[in-house]
């Protein structure tokens, strides 16, 4: 039995969507399906209830999906004891975040926590799913992430503890220059769609995006003229005044925000929460000592 047919269960028990959950764990549905497959041979019994959409479990999948949970979670906190042990730099405390965060919020949190805890830390970035599946892999200690409780990030569950850490605001923005800003013509119509700066299909401010577009009173009229899954490099391309892009205002740092400012009124914006997220469990001595100084300088959110 693969341990990562179990991690592979829990994340389609908790986005109950065959699609979505192979992204998250960054395997095609093809192979994601076998996996789930080799899994119920392994069991004896069917898990999931074939061709429910969403997906569903059967009485045999509600009474694996507990024990599933619990084994893997024994499994990486056996793991992080045996390398706190075996290796020193195991000492540090592990942060995954995104790359945005890591050049925003990040610093944020170590001026928090000035004074208040003696650890190091080792900072694992990249984009939202991918730091987001090395935590869930049990890789990082603390996640910091952007999070909606309408489209709530995969770690989102009873399993892990959440902090805000503060609000962040998800919205659009163009370079501040007038005559620019009329030719892009937002929100656009039929006959002269907007440029539009757009995340990847499977970023998770893609996600928000469509969200946005569900809730706005009328649907815009755009062409993508720039796709990519990282907010840094879309802010360059909207500073250099190629189209409208979103992005959360914690990416527009104050020399960006010379060039660049929202563009449009409230209904295509979106709150959302810059979170920190770590397992419901004891950790080590330092990581415990780190999460109760960030928790009594931003409280909690459970």
């Amino acid at each position: 039995m693969d341990m990562r047919w179990l991690e592979d269960f829990l994340a389609l028990v908790e986005m109950r969507n065959f699609t979505r959950a192979a992204e998250f764990r960054n395997v095609s549905q093809a192979a994601f399906s076998r996996r789930i497959q080799s899994l119920e041979h392994w069991v004896g019994s069917a898990l999931i209830v074939k061709g429910a959409v969403p997906v569903r479990l059967t009485e045999a999948g509600e009474q694996f999906r507990e024990d599933a949970a619990a084994s893997v979670e024994r499994l990486l906190g056996a793991r992080s004891k045996i390398r706190c042990n075996q290796f020193e730099l195991m000492s540090q405390v592990r942060i995954a975040t995104p790359n945005c965060l890591a050049r925003s919020d990040f610093k944020r949190v170590l001026q928090m926590l000035r004074g208040r805890v003696k650890s190091s830390f080792s900072v694992i970035v990249g984009n939202t799913q991918d730091v987001t599946a090395r935590y869930m892999a049990g890789d990082a200690d603390i996640l910091l992430c952007h999070d909606n409780l309408a489209l709530p990030s995969p770690v989102h569950s009873d399993a892990q503890e959440r902090l805000v850490v503060r609000r962040d605001r998800f919205m659009p923005y163009a370079v501040l220059n007038e005559d620019k800003r009329t030719t892009f013509g937002f929100p656009g119509n039929a006959r002269h769609p907007f440029p539009l700066i757009s995340y990847s299909h499977k970023a998770y401010f893609m996600r928000l995006f469509e969200h946005v577009l569900e809730r706005a009173p009328a649907l815009p009229a755009y062409k993508i003229t720039v796709q990519c899954d990282m907010s840094d490099v879309l802010k360059e391309i909207i500073m250099e005044g190629h189209g409208v892009g979103w992005l959360p205002a914690s990416a527009v740092d104050a020399s960006a925000a010379q060039v660049i400012g929202p563009i449009g009124g409230p209904e295509w914006a979106l709150d959302v929460e810059i979170c920190a997220y770590r397992p419901r469990r004891d950790l080590a001595p330092e990581i415990e000592a780190l999460w109760d100084a960030l928790r009594q300088e931003v409280g909690s959110d459970r």
